[in-house]
């Protein structure tokens, strides 16, 4: 830290004093509202279409499924009862299917929890370079998290249902149990950089402990939940085949965790003395992981069923999106990584975040290309209410643009909270003369 720099001092803590422009109006704040005003569009067009029920009035989808102004009535009020008399909380459906939101949610939230996790096992196991980045780290993870958690957010249907989930605590709701485990969780989180940035590195250390057995903990009651979202509905539940699905989702988040580690450094950590010996330690993880990921992969082609297979393999939508994730988030970092040359580990990592994305959406997206039951013996059953003017065997649902919109505002909001938190608390610089 420069010797000239003025602090506030507030329960143990350096404050920086800056000015409001400086805090706000940076270069890094000035990208994130650009991505957040790309947001706002649509958020906008989302709450709009949602609140507004404009789908209800749209007469020619009415008109395509066979119906009349007395179904139209009769869905208005199936609505109505649904939003203002709500008895049970409705979970994803047929009708209401997963989407890019939920991709960005997985993809933003697993990343940075597995980062935070990844950050806490080198805290404890005294990495060299550890102490130098943690804080760093478990800040631009926490950011990931509130960028992820702001996706799933927008993606509950109606906020009056946010509403209701208060009002109405359903434990068996699997959403709803998220409500409570990100509550502990994200707290215990500040707790640990609060140490972290106050030098209090003996209890620092120590938190770490508790934080990596609490983020096992965590990790396994997050991936169960979400196991419990996708057995909610026949059209996912052979997702759930792939065995230890918890671990499967640990390992390629640590991917996400790691790529976006390594283009971090790159951004704002290159002029540091440990810039290469992190970078090279990052390397070394990360082909580890890779390997994990590659080994899973393997493991899921022989258990999970084959009808599920085929159609990841070739012929569906998705397809793209899964070979994408094999070459990009597998392939290409791993011989980046193992090259050591820090050009090279760049690349891979902007490979791995371009393939993990593309990963967690075909994960997503697979539900929605057909239900994967038989139920008539006739192989997989269509899901036929969409896209209702050209059916397909596949009822494959792309992303509308405002969804787009929506996920890039989602990375400006995490932007922006990393940027803050940087601006006030030094978080890059905190601990450049601490060793373990």
């Amino acid at each position: 830290m420069a010797a000239n720099t003025q602090y506030i001092q507030c329960c143990g803590l350096n404050i920086k004093k800056v000015s409001l422009k400086e805090l706000l109006f940076n270069k890094t704040m000035l990208i994130a509202y650009v991505l957040l005003a790309i947001g706002l569009v649509g958020w906008y067009e989302i709450l709009y279409l949602r609140w507004a029920h404009l789908f209800v009035n749209n007469a020619d989808v009415i008109a395509a499924a066979g119906g009349s102004s007395e179904h139209l009535r009769a869905v208005a009020e199936a609505l109505k009862e649904q939003i203002f008399h709500l008895e049970h909380i409705e979970e994803v459906n047929k009708a209401e299917p997963w989407g890019v939101f939920v991709t960005q949610y997985v993809y933003l939230l697993y990343g940075g929890s597995a980062l935070i996790f990844l950050t806490a096992l080198m805290e404890l196991f005294k990495v060299k370079v550890a102490p130098k980045v943690a804080a760093a780290l478990m800040t631009f993870g926490i950011a990931m998290v509130f960028g992820g958690l702001t996706s799933i957010f927008t993606d509950l249907a109606n906020q009056l249902n946010i509403y209701w989930m208060i009002l109405n605590p359903q434990p068996q709701s699997g959403m709803w149990l998220m409500l409570p485990l990100y509550g502990i969780y994200i707290p215990f989180t500040f707790i640990e950089i609060y140490f972290l940035i106050t030098n209090k590195r003996d209890l620092a250390r120590k938190l770490a402990g508790i934080l990596v057995i609490l983020g096992i903990i965590i990790d396994l009651g997050e991936f169960y939940i979400q196991g419990l979202l996708f057995n909610l509905n026949t059209p996912r539940h052979l997702w759930t085949d792939i065995p230890q699905l918890w671990i499967y989702f640990l390992i390629t988040g640590a991917l996400t965790g790691i790529a976006g580690a390594i283009i971090f450094a790159f951004l704002g950590l290159k002029n540091k003395p440990y810039f290469e010996e992190f970078i090279q330690t990052v390397s070394k993880i990360g082909v580890v992981v890779i390997a994990l990921a590659a080994i899973y992969e393997v493991i899921n082609f022989l258990v999970v069923d084959p009808k599920w297979i085929n159609l990841i393999i070739g012929g569906s939508p998705i397809t793209w999106m899964y070979w994408s994730w094999i070459i990009l988030g597998i392939a290409v970092p791993f011989v980046a990584f193992l090259t050591k040359n820090k050009t090279a580990v760049l690349i891979g990592a902007i490979s791995a975040i371009i393939g993990t994305f593309l990963m967690r959406q075909a994960f997503i997206y697979g539900g929605n290309i057909v239900p994967m039951t038989d139920r008539f013996g006739n192989g997989p059953e269509a899901t036929g209410i969409y896209n209702l003017a050209e059916i397909t065997p596949w009822a494959y649902v792309p992303p509308h643009t405002m969804e787009w919109f929506i996920i890039i505002g989602c990375l400006g909001l995490g932007i922006a909270i990393y940027a803050i938190l940087d601006k006030l608390f030094d978080v890059r610089n905190i601990n450049d003369n601490v060793d373990h």
